[in-house]
């Protein structure tokens, strides 16, 4: 009798739940796994954005680009850097030092109109210019021009990349 009793206080919960979180993604225009995301950061404590604007440097890597903001910004070593990234930390550090052989300043923040959640750039089924490519084009609601635009890139690579996570993901599901 009281495991029934239970089952229909959950139900009720889980029911008011949906509720409210039903209302939540409609008030702030989410999808439902934008809003997991956000969970995710949360519980996790990864609230780390990182401005479009660092990825301008045609010279850089999207990984040594994200290497030298975390680095330089936050002062995370190499290790932490890595577990955000979903990395080696050899690979950061390589990354980090080439890419201070390359540019020798820090990054200018102006007319920054995006920002990316961290944990974009974790996923290791796709490239790093992939995964920002999809981001921007499914979350952000981007055209590959604005893409192109803010990235400093040709639109014809943001389709091109676009077109290879979409490929890469299939394989997968």
């Amino acid at each position: 009798m009281q495991a029934q009793v239970l089952d229909k206080e959950l139900e009720r919960e889980v029911e008011a739940i949906g509720v409210f979180v039903k209302s939540v993604l409609k008030k702030n225009n989410l999808s439902l796994e934008k809003f997991i995301d956000i969970l995710k950061e949360k519980e996790n404590g990864t609230k780390i954005n990182v401005p479009c604007c660092i990825f301008r440097k045609r010279n850089l890597g999207i990984l040594e680009s994200l290497a030298i903001y975390l680095k330089d910004e936050f002062n995370l070593n190499y290790h932490e850097i890595a577990l955000l990234l979903n990395r080696d930390d050899r690979i950061i550090w390589a990354s980090y030092n080439n890419a201070r052989k390359k540019f020798k300043g820090s990054f200018v923040f102006k007319n920054n109109l995006k920002n990316i959640p961290i944990s974009v750039f974790a996923n290791r089924d796709v490239g790093l210019l992939e995964a920002l490519t999809i981001y921007l084009k499914e979350n952000e609601s981007m055209r590959n021009h604005e893409i192109a635009e803010i990235l400093n890139r040709d639109e014809r690579t943001i389709w091109t990349s676009y077109k290879r996570a979409n490929e890469k993901l299939m394989k997968i599901r």
